[in-house]
């Protein structure tokens, strides 16, 4: 039996739940059994505006031919439809046991017109959903969907606008990643055509073919959706990750050459940003040296971040990447393709207990993760950065970790993370006490995450006692 700590992400009913919540006028339907409906919680506590979620449960049960109880399918969908007259898109969601079941979703369905704004709602079936599809590549095809179902050609804007394509509702500081990059966007001369999908509604995701460039902030989300804009429109992309002062400036000169901007106008807004907000070069270069020198970190997380954040702390910070892995393991090869620029130690697993195998064995100076890698940074004594979805820390007043004044917020966490790291290490302090073979075996059934913190205090009990080694008979009292 394996100790079970959480997972990355959950389902893919929630991704289309998920997507769902970020997008204006959509209801979701999720076809589940009543006990696999937890996203209610789930976004009571992300949204914390007492607000409820835009879902509309159809539960699997056995249910009397004569009642009129929630639990038909087919109904269920004409319910959500009409339920409201700003409901515009009905997604279809089911859950693992439904996929199981071998339930088909409804066909052709035609929901009827609301009686009050006369206009009849979109049906997104979500046909293509398998059991064992993670919730990210679900709300990625999801939106594909979306799109598809509502742009059409429409003549370009006069002036350059862009498409921002970002992370979804109840992220990390989701609405203050948009507003940074819309307002360096806005310095350049460039404004927002639409934000995709936080907060869009029918009439931005109509007016998406309007814009000279979608700027893609997360691509885990946004890939499938810009690629069809692309081929379907010609609508180039900008897809180079908005973290670090290097990756800012990199897409912020790709969207100017697709806009065709003078380079005067786009030099002088990056330097003055250079000059006035980007922290993290300064940091770097006044910092005194040993605060970086010989330094490693390791970055497990999603795939903008974890190489965003990778390429910042490697080639702007100058610390050594000692691993970088994604849990979004349909994304491996290209994940492992961008991250072989900066680290020989990308890979991709979705199993907590490889991760932190693979930080034990990297033994890094600083550890960038999601919420489950805390306890491993804490178990190994390590400073830890969650700056990685999924995150359990929200801000109550948001920050973005994108763009220029992303890179301050990343600068003033990495002060105070490696100033810890300046003090001396424990492998600085006393000498490593041997283990007996029956103390190792137990050591080996502790779990992974807990396995450091267990030595230490194994240890720290055998020089209590004077002992010259650490037996099974210490192990277990230094666990009392």
């Amino acid at each position: 039996m394996r100790l079970l700590r959480g997972v990355y992400e959950g389902p893919s009913a929630h991704g289309i739940l998920h997507l769902a919540a970020s997008v204006r006028g959509a209801q979701a339907v999720l076809r589940a059994l009543p006990g696999e409906n937890y996203f209610p919680a789930f976004y009571a506590d992300r949204r914390r505006d007492g607000s409820l979620p835009p879902l509309t449960l159809s539960p699997m049960w056995r249910r009397p031919d004569d009642t009129r109880a929630p639990g038909e399918l087919q109904r269920d969908l004409l319910r959500a439809a009409g339920r409201d007259g700003g409901v515009r898109n009905v997604l279809l969601a089911r859950s693992e046991a439904a996929l199981l079941s071998g339930e088909e979703p409804p066909g052709e369905l035609t929901l009827p017109p609301h009686p009050e704004t006369g206009r009849s709602p979109r049906l997104l079936p979500c046909g293509w959903q398998v059991p064992g599809m993670g919730e990210t590549e679900a709300a990625e095809l999801a939106l594909e969907d979306l799109v598809r179902a509502h742009a059409a050609p429409q003549p370009r804007t006069a002036e350059p606008t862009a498409n921002l394509f970002g992370p979804l509702a109840l992220g990390r500081d989701a609405e203050a990643e948009y507003a940074e990059a819309e307002r360096l966007l806005g310095l350049m001369g460039v404004g927002v055509n639409a934000r995709v999908p936080l907060g869009a509604g029918e009439e931005e995701l109509s007016r998406l073919t309007r814009a000279w460039v979608n700027v893609v902030l997360y691509r885990e989300v946004a890939e499938s959706a810009t690629l069809y804009l692309q081929d379907e429109f010609g609508i180039p992309r900008v897809t180079t990750p908005m973290v670090g002062t290097s990756g800012t400036g990199a897409a912020l000169r790709a969207a100017a050459r697709v806009c065709e901007l003078e380079a005067r106008t786009v030099r002088q807004a990056i330097w003055g940003e250079l000059s006035r907000t980007a922290k993290l070069p300064w940091y770097a270069r006044l910092a005194p040296p040993e605060v970086f020198e010989d330094k490693s970190v390791f970055i497990f997380g999603d795939f903008t971040y974890a190489l965003g954040l990778g390429y910042a702390l490697s080639r702007e910070v100058g610390l050594r990447v000692a691993g970088c892995g994604t849990y979004l393991t349909h994304l491996a090869r290209d994940f492992a393709f961008h991250a072989s620029t900066f680290t020989d130690a990308a890979f991709a697993s979705d199993d907590p207990e490889e991760v932190a195998r693979r930080i034990e064995g990297a033994a890094p100076d600083l550890l960038v993760g999601t919420e489950l890698e805390r306890e491993v940074a804490g178990s190994l004594g390590i400073p830890f950065l969650p700056f990685c979805p999924p995150a359990g820390e929200r801000s109550f007043a948001p920050r973005p970790l994108m763009g220029y004044a992303g890179s301050s917020v990343l600068a003033d966490a990495l002060d105070g993370a490696l100033r810890r790291v300046e003090e001396p290490r424990e492998e600085a302090g006393p000498p490593e006490i041997p283990w007996t073979e029956e103390a190792l075996e137990e050591l080996a059934g502790v779990p992974v995450f807990l396995r450091g913190r267990a030595r230490r205090l194994a240890e720290e009990r055998a020089r209590e006692l004077g002992s010259p080694e650490v037996t099974r008979a210490i192990f277990l009292e230094s666990r009392l």
